[in-house]
């Protein structure tokens, strides 16, 4: 009976213990592990001490402690990956966090697959990049008059430390359909076209979620123009400097405040359709007294998009639609229309195509596009140059030498890895009127300690000419760029 009495006893307190809320704090779960240890010893030396009636061995009791703990640890780990998992079930992690399951590189992301770092609340998360850079140029003794540098490009024949970008982002689940994602821009040189110093949005979005299909979205818009303006941030980088078509003849990183929609579509179950479209504001490229924001030299980079309010009561369309066929290929087509100056006498029509394409430690991207320019007199007198355009196309390999990992275990982990770049940039920025060529070749090296932070050796190739001899400029560049 005593033997009885005292199995119930060990079952009731080992049930109670097993069923008891499990708490996501460390202490307090194993202070509840050494209570039912305690237990457990205290009614094996109850039992010991009864003469003649001890049935039950010490290795049988053991045998019930170590279920009842592993039982209870099991309960623990699932608990804690919960409450310290918490950023699983914030709606952006989920993205980066599916992005990632299914092995694609963060190229095939957007601006919704962030390394999300810091919770700041309840429902909001903090993060952000930051890039540092030495530039060295060579000086060609044969520049061509009015062959200024490309933006973006420090080329002056000097060397220089520059900091370009600080970008912090906060994300927020306000509820269970409305997301706010939005970002900060700190350049300390700016792209042309009067940003240089200033601090500005570079995006700032509200999005109500209705399905997968369509989805609202408004405020300050990151234009779905080509596929490098939706994954313009540094790090996600492998080259130090933009390609230049996505310079000069689609100026990224374009905003644009507007409103509009976006959603997915699952023809089969390998393939995938995505969609943008937006009403916004539109370009700023001529005003009544004749100042103009496009041009042979820089193309489009002067003229931002429409951050302000419209300038001429007609909208702009821009849109994009991105077509995976299976897992590992992108294929994006874009277009961005409407009249740019006061007047709405003249049209400018972006089109663009983009490749994204992985296999392996492969990755092959690019993007090609051209600027269709009305033109009417007034335009023509002040300036605006006719069609532009551009392509790049780049491959990268990805590889980690395992000697290293040897060597210096600390500094090559397993998230660590080297990456070899090539890439070839051509932009014609008047096509008709004057011929205005650049070309680039870029070879680059870069090592990533982990996959936010990444050093980048460059060394590029340049060429600039137009209906006359080139004038060739080369510069090294490395830089230094990380997610926080």
């Amino acid at each position: 009976m005593r033997y009885l009495i005292c199995m119930i006893c060990v079952v009731a307190v080992s049930g109670f213990l097993l069923n008891a809320p499990v708490f996501a704090q460390n202490d307090e779960v194993f202070e509840r592990i050494k209570a039912m240890e305690d237990e457990i010893t205290a009614l094996k030396n109850a039992l010991s001490e009864q003469k003649g009636e001890v049935f039950v061995r010490d290795e049988e009791v053991d045998e019930v402690r170590e279920k009842k703990i592993d039982e209870m640890l099991k309960r623990f780990d699932t608990v804690s990956q919960s409450s310290a998992g918490s950023s699983n079930d914030f709606y952006f992690a989920k993205k980066t966090q599916e992005l990632d399951d299914k092995g694609l590189a963060p190229w095939f992301g957007d601006t919704a697959t962030k390394p999300f770092l810091k919770e700041l609340g309840k429902s909001a998360y903090l993060g952000g990049y930051m890039d540092v850079e030495f530039r060295a140029g060579e000086a060609s003794s044969d520049t061509l008059e009015d062959t200024p540098n490309p933006p973006g490009n420090g080329r002056s024949g000097e060397d220089t430390f520059r900091q370009f970008r600080f970008i912090p982002f906060i994300y927020a689940d306000v509820s269970e359909r409305v997301k706010l994602s939005a970002e900060l821009e700190f350049e300390f040189e700016g792209v042309g076209g009067g940003r240089q110093g200033e601090v500005i949005v570079e995006f700032a979005n509200i999005d109500f979620l209705i399905n997968d299909w369509i989805n609202w979205r408004g405020g300050v818009i990151l234009a779905p123009l080509g596929k490098l303006n939706l994954v313009h941030d540094t790090p996600l980088q492998d080259m130090v400097d933009r390609p230049l078509v996505s310079q000069m003849i689609i100026p990224s990183t374009l905003s644009e405040t507007g409103m509009g929609f976006f959603g997915s579509f699952y023809p089969t179950d390998l393939s995938k359709i995505d969609y943008e479209i937006y009403l916004v504001n539109g370009f700023e490229g001529l005003d009544e007294g004749g100042r103009r924001r496009f041009s042979r030299t820089a193309g489009l980079a002067g003229s931002n998009g429409g951050y302000r309010e419209n300038a001429n009561n007609s909208f702009d369309v821009v849109g994009r639609v991105a077509y995976s066929p299976f897992l590992g290929l992108e294929l994006g087509a874009s277009a961005h229309t409407g009249k740019y100056d006061e007047n709405n006498d003249n049209r400018l029509t972006i089109a663009a195509f983009d490749w994204t394409y992985q296999r392996g430690a492969y990755e092959f991207v690019g993007e090609i596009a051209r600027d269709y320019i009305e033109r009417d007199d007034f335009a023509r007198a002040s300036g605006i140059t006719d069609d532009m355009w551009g392509y790049y196309s780049e491959v990268r390999y990805h590889f980690m030498p395992d000697y290293l990992k040897r060597v210096a275990p600390s500094f090559f982990t397993n998230e660590s890895t080297f990456t070899a770049v090539l890439r070839h940039d051509h932009v014609d920025t008047a096509s008709q009127d004057l011929h205005f060529l650049r070309d680039r070749l870029t070879v680059g090296l870069n090592y990533r300690i982990t996959e936010d932070t990444v050093f980048k050796l460059n060394y590029q190739v340049n060429t600039e000419h137009k209906d006359l001899p080139s004038a060739a400029n080369n510069e090294l560049l490395f830089q230094v760029s990380t997610y926080f």
